[in-house]
C-alpha cells in the first residue's frame, strides 16, 4: 500500500521500467523515501552500485607486427583449443544465433566484426561526444566481440562462431553500473538473444540481479560470465548465480591462469592468456624487433609495453645493466637503443632513466623464459618506442656485446587493429562461441541442457580440482 501510494503520487522519479524483469528505477536523493519503500510489504529494494570497470590482467602482448601491414592474421590458439573449426561445419559456423556482449561497447566499424554486427545500445551516461552512442574507448567489448564471432574474411580475424551476430550493451564505462547491466539483460530479452556474454563481475551478490537472470534462464537465454581476475577462492557475480555460466581462464599449455578465480560454483575453464583479438582501429600496438651482430639479420619475438610511443628507432646497442640511475653514469647513449633487464625497479622508471641518458629507444629483456608483455604504468603514454624481448634473445644480444661485436638493432611499433589481452574476460567469450554453435547446431536445446553438453564435452583438466567441486 505504502509503495504504491507514494510511487502513484511520485511518478516523475520513476526513471527506468524493466517490463521483462518486473523492476522499476526510483531515482531519489531523500533517504526518508528509500525508507518508505524499504517498509513496503511484497517490495525488494536495492541501491545501485558501481563495480570496477573490466579491464584485461595485461595488454598488448606478442602479436606479430606483420598483422598491421595487411597480411593474414594467424587463428588465435583459443580457437583450436575450444575445438570451433571441428563444430563450423555441422554448427554453419553460428549462423542463425544471436549473441548480446555486455561491456564497455563496441568498435561496429572494425574490419573483423562490421559483418558480424547487429545493434548496440547505451546504458552509461557518457560525455566524451564519441561517434555513436555505444562507441567503445576502453577496447575490452571489441576484444570480446572478436573472440566470439569475428567473421575470419579474407585472411582476417577469426572467432568462435564466426557466422553468429553480435548485439552490444554499453553497461560500462570507468565503471559498471548494476542498474546498466540490468537494464542490459532487459534489453537482451526483449531482443531474444540466444546467449549472452557479461565480460565483467564483482564480488557483492544482488536479489535484483538473481532475478533478472533467472529471468533471462526462462526467456531461454545462456548467459556466461567471468570467474573473476583477483587469482582467489571466490567466484565473482554475476558468474556465480546459479542460472549463469561461470568461467575460468586456462593459458596454451591448459593449465589455470595465476590470476583465474576458483570456487564451487566455477563451471568450466577457457583459454584466457595471451587471446589476440579485435580492439578499436589503431588503439592496439604491434612490435617487431630486427638485430643485426656484424651484419648478421634476425628477427626476434617481441611485445611493446603498453604506454609505448609508435615509430621506427635504429641504432647501436648499450647495455644498460637493470636501468637504475647508477647504471648510466658512464654510458654514452646519445642516439643509441638501450638495452636493459628486467628486475627490481618497474619498467616505467627503466625506460625514463634511459631516456633521460639520451637513448632514443628501450629493449628490456626478460629474467625468465618466455615473452615479455608489460606495461608502463596506468594513463602512461610515452613518445618513445618501449618493448620487451624474450630472455633468450636478450642475452644472445648481451653475449655479442660482450664479445665486442658491432650490434645495431630496428625496434617499431606500430598502431595496430588487434592486440593480445589476458584475463578470464576473455576466456568468457570463448565459451559463449562455443554455446553460440551449439545452439545453432541444436535450437531446440534450452539454456540448462546446453550448460549441460558444455560441461559433459569440456576436456578434463589433470591435478587436483577438489575446490571446483
Amino acid at each position: 500500500g505504502g509503495a504504491f501510494q507514494f510511487l502513484n503520487n511520485n511518478s516523475n522519479k520513476i526513471s527506468q521500467t524493466f517490463d521483462n524483469l518486473g523492476m522499476i528505477v526510483v531515482e531519489t536523493t531523500n533517504p526518508a523515501e528509500v525508507e518508505v519503500l524499504k517498509s513496503s510489504q511484497g517490495l525488494h529494494v536495492e541501491e545501485e552500485i558501481i563495480i570496477p570497470a573490466p579491464a584485461p590482467v595485461a595488454t598488448f602482448g606478442s602479436a606479430n607486427g606483420r598483422q598491421t601491414l595487411g597480411g593474414p592474421i594467424p587463428r588465435p590458439w583459443g580457437i583450436d583449443a575450444v575445438h570451433a573449426p571441428e563444430a563450423w561445419n555441422s554448427s554453419n559456423y553460428g549462423d542463425g544465433v544471436r549473441v548480446l556482449v555486455l561491456d564497455t561497447g563496441i568498435e561496429r566499424d572494425h574490419p573483423a566484426l562490421k559483418s558480424r554486427f547487429e545493434k548496440g545500445r547505451n546504458f552509461m551516461e557518457r560525455d566524451d561526444n564519441p561517434p555513436y552512442e555505444y562507441y567503445d574507448v576502453n577496447g575490452h567489448g571489441t576484444h570480446v566481440a572478436g573472440t566470439i564471432a569475428a567473421d575470419g574474411a579474407q585472411g582476417g580475424l577469426v572467432g568462435v562462431a564466426p557466422k553468429a551476430r553480435v548485439l552490444s550493451a554499453r553497461v560500462c564505462s570507468s565503471g559498471c553500473s548494476s542498474i546498466a547491466i540490468i537494464a542490459g539483460v532487459d534489453w537482451g530479452i526483449s531482443e531474444q538473444v540466444d546467449v549472452m556474454n557479461l565480460s565483467l563481475g564483482g564480488p557483492f551478490p544482488s536479489t535484483a540481479a538473481r532475478k533478472a537472470y533467472e529471468r533471462a534462464e526462462l526467456a531461454n537465454i545462456v548467459v556466461v560470465a567471468a570467474s573473476g581476475n583477483d587469482g582467489v577462492e571466490r567466484i565473482s557475480y554475476p558468474a556465480a548465480y546459479p542460472t549463469t555460466f561461470a568461467v575460468g581462464a586456462v593459458d596454451s599449455k591448459l593449465e589455470k591462469a595465476g590470476f583465474s578465480q576458483w570456487g564451487p560454483q566455477l563451471d568450466i575453464v577457457a583459454p584466457g592468456v595471451d587471446v589476440l583479438s579485435s580492439v578499436p582501429q589503431g588503439t592496439g600496438r604491434a612490435a617487431t624487433v630486427e638485430v643485426m651482430i656484424d651484419k648478421s639479420q634476425s628477427e626476434v619475438s617481441s611485445s611493446p609495453m603498453v604506454g609505448s610511443g609508435t615509430g621506427i628507432v635504429e641504432g647501436d646497442v648499450v647495455f644498460a645493466q637493470l636501468g637504475k640511475p647508477e647504471d648510466f653514469l658512464n654510458l654514452n647513449l646519445t642516439g643509441k637503443i638501450a638495452l636493459i633487464q628486467r628486475g627490481e625497479i618497474p619498467f616505467a622508471d627503466k625506460a625514463k632513466n634511459a631516456l633521460a641518458a639520451g637513448a632514443k629507444g628501450v629493449v628490456i629483456f626478460n629474467h625468465e623464459d618466455g615473452p615479455l608483455n608489460g606495461t608502463l604504468g596506468e594513463g602512461v603514454n610515452m613518445t618513445e618506442v618501449v618493448i620487451g624481448i624474450p630472455k633468450i634473445d636478450g642475452e644472445k644480444v648481451l653475449s655479442a656485446i660482450n664479445a665486442g661485436q658491432q650490434v645495431v638493432l630496428k625496434a617499431s611499433v606500430e598502431e595496430s587493429d588487434y592486440a593480445e589481452l589476458q584475463g578470464t574476460s576473455m576466456a568468457t567469450p570463448h565459451v559463449t562461441g562455443v554455446a553460440a554453435l551449439v545452439r545453432a547446431a541444436n535450437p531446440n536445446l534450452n539454456p540448462a541442457e546446453v550448460r549441460n553438453i558444455l560441461k559433459s564435452t569440456a576436456t578434463q583438466l589433470s591435478g587436483d580440482n577438489s575446490a571446483n567441486q
